[in-house]
């Protein structure tokens, strides 16, 4: 494309950074699927979140979708509040309203994708609270313990040994993304039952 003296082709391509095909391009569109997405999680949702939606899924770079957001909130469809100590955003009557009018000029397979989206994050979110991940220097390497909780005694209680830091958190984040996929691995692999386990990695992968 062609770069005029004032750098606008320049800075254009720099408000496509990060989008994949198929994604969001106008201010118009990221403030409609903002509010699309809020209106369907229908709970606040963290403004770090939110925002790391739209760069995460290829929808729209960080320096579109916190514009949108931002001018959103100064026109009332939606607004900022606190939720668990820390800022989140909450739809409005007003955006809501905005929402049902206009989300169907958006296409449908982004309005699913950023929904699907933030249900993962809260679902990631309930298990990292519920579950724990603890890492601890040895010896001969470093203790990783993972806890599965459970109202009564924890369901799972399982200490490994590894060589490093990097490979603790690896598995520390592949464990508290889907902790019950780890505990129904071990229980499957110590009852012999490994048709289940071979399930279980097809899923994963």
């Amino acid at each position: 494309m062609e770069i005029d003296d004032c750098g606008v082709g320049i800075l254009y391509e720099g408000f496509r950074a990060g989008v994949e095909p198929g994604g969001l391009t106008t201010d118009y569109e990221i403030k409609i699927l903002i509010c699309h997405v809020l209106k369907h999680i229908e709970r606040p949702m963290p403004v770090s979140a939110l925002i790391e939606l739209f760069v995460g899924e290829g929808i729209g770079n960080y320096f579109e979708a916190a514009s949108a957001a931002a001018a959103l909130v100064k026109s009332g469809h939606i607004a900022i509040g606190g939720c668990e100590g820390e800022k989140c955003y909450t739809l409005t009557d007003l955006g809501e309203s905005a929402a049902g009018t206009f989300e169907k000029t958006l296409p449908l397979s982004v309005r699913e994708k950023a929904v699907d989206a933030a249900n993962r994050y809260f679902i990631r979110r309930e298990r990292r609270a519920h579950n724990k991940a603890e890492v601890q220097k040895a010896d001969d390497g470093y203790l990783l313990t993972l806890t599965i909780t459970d109202v009564g005694s924890d369901l799972l209680k399982l200490t490994i040994l590894l060589p490093d830091e990097e490979t603790c958190g690896r598995i520390r984040e592949r464990f508290l993304d889907d902790p019950i996929v780890v505990y129904k691995g071990v229980v499957a692999s110590l009852t012999g039952s490994f048709e289940n386990v071979g399930a279980l990695l097809d899923d994963v992968e």
